[in-house]
């Protein structure tokens, strides 16, 4: 059965004018129907692809949450920033870690708890004033007076929250701070 109808339509492939013979012709040839199909098969491929990958990234997301200790990496994905990032507020002494040999572990209620602290309450954090020279030691001092290392002196100033001045090329520490972390030591 033929069809005697007319109409002047546009390829979808292609975009030239055409005259189609029925209502539902989308392609003015083979070839352009070709390409249109080639190019659909494509797409699917390249959407299935894309929903095994996000479905991937969602259970491992859920795999993530579902632990009480993750490491940095995971950390990272779970809130959504860098791993330096996660390292500079563990340096800061804004998260707490435990170390297993090399491995950094994170405790998960730790890191909810720190990203649900208003960030105001951080910015408006005191600053403590610069004591003076005279009422500070530079870490070369410390190391010579106490005998320590100075990587040792970074951890136990890390550790206690201590805060470090750097004036020019050198980093100062208050003397009241310093004195009362070793003389404590000693005893």
């Amino acid at each position: 059965m033929s069809s005697n109808i007319k109409i002047t339509r546009i390829c979808e492939c292609c975009k030239n004018e055409f005259t189609a013979r029925t209502t539902k012709t989308l392609y003015c040839s083979l070839k352009c129907s070709s390409k249109a199909y080639k190019q659909r098969t494509r797409q699917a491929k390249i959407d299935k692809s894309n929903n095994e990958t996000e479905s991937g990234k969602k259970a491992n997301f859920e795999a993530i949450k579902a632990r009480d200790y993750i490491d940095v990496n995971m950390a990272s994905n779970l809130v959504g920033i860098s791993r330096r990032t996660i390292y500079r507020l563990i340096e800061r002494g804004e998260l707490d870690i435990a170390k297993f040999g090399r491995r950094t572990i994170i405790r998960r209620c730790d890191l909810e708890s720190f990203f649900s602290i208003p960030m105001q309450e951080s910015i408006l954090r005191p600053v403590q004033e610069f004591p003076g020279l005279e009422n500070c030691y530079t870490i070369g001092q410390i190391q010579h007076k106490f005998g320590i290392s100075a990587g040792a002196l970074y951890m136990v100033i890390q550790r206690h929250g201590i805060t470090k001045y750097s004036i020019g090329k050198f980093n100062y520490v208050a003397k009241k701070d310093i004195d009362i972390i070793f003389n404590a030591r000693e005893k």
